[in-house]
């Protein structure tokens, strides 16, 4: 799909096709400190990637819009980032 707007943007959800993600579809979540945070499918974990690495991949067509996912859907993905961010603050409380 061809980009016409500034991506990524909240609800959309990207396939990745190369690289270390190659395969993975990603949920976008948000963008904090120049680092975007998406939920990747069918894995369920959260991913960090840097501004620059993202924009290089849609400049490079290593990723590609696959769709604006339904509000229902985009919500269940929110609410398992969410789990996902929890349960590794925690494990970094147990750590100290």
């Amino acid at each position: 799909m061809f980009f016409t707007r500034t991506h990524p943007q909240k609800q959309f959800i990207y396939a990745i096709t190369g690289g270390i993600y190659l395969g993975e579809l990603l949920v976008y979540m948000a963008t904090n400190n120049n680092v975007h945070k998406f939920l990747s499918l069918p894995k369920m974990i959260n991913r960090n990637i840097p501004t620059e690495k993202f924009k290089f991949g849609i400049d490079q067509k290593i990723v590609d819009i696959v769709e604006k996912l339904p509000k229902n859907v985009y919500k269940t993905c929110i609410q398992q980032f969410n789990k996902n961010e929890k349960e590794y603050s925690n494990k970094l409380l147990k750590i100290k």
